[in-house]
């Protein structure tokens, strides 16, 4: 895994409207400049913010992913019996 990129695919998912579009609607696209693990991608894909927080990412940027793709990251961690 490589915290670096994944942090920095969130920082600019964050503040980037096309991102957030090429994530609904063209995955794959959504990737292209970021060195991401097909491991990474899926999780990504899948919002699966628990993992994410697994992982080391910083609490906040899974925080703001969270919020923009409309999960309850807090409600998520608690069904993986994580605390925030």
């Amino acid at each position: 895994m490589n915290r670096h990129a994944l942090e920095r695919f969130l920082f600019d998912f964050d503040k980037s409207a096309a991102l957030q579009s090429a994530l609904r609607d063209n995955p794959e696209a959504t990737f292209q400049g970021y060195e991401l693990t097909a491991e990474e991608k899926a999780a990504i894909f899948a919002k699966d913010v628990a993992t994410l927080y697994q992982w080391g990412v910083h609490p906040l940027l899974v925080r703001n992913f969270a919020g923009t793709v409309g999960v309850r990251y807090v409600a998520e961690y608690a069904r993986r019996g994580l605390k925030p």
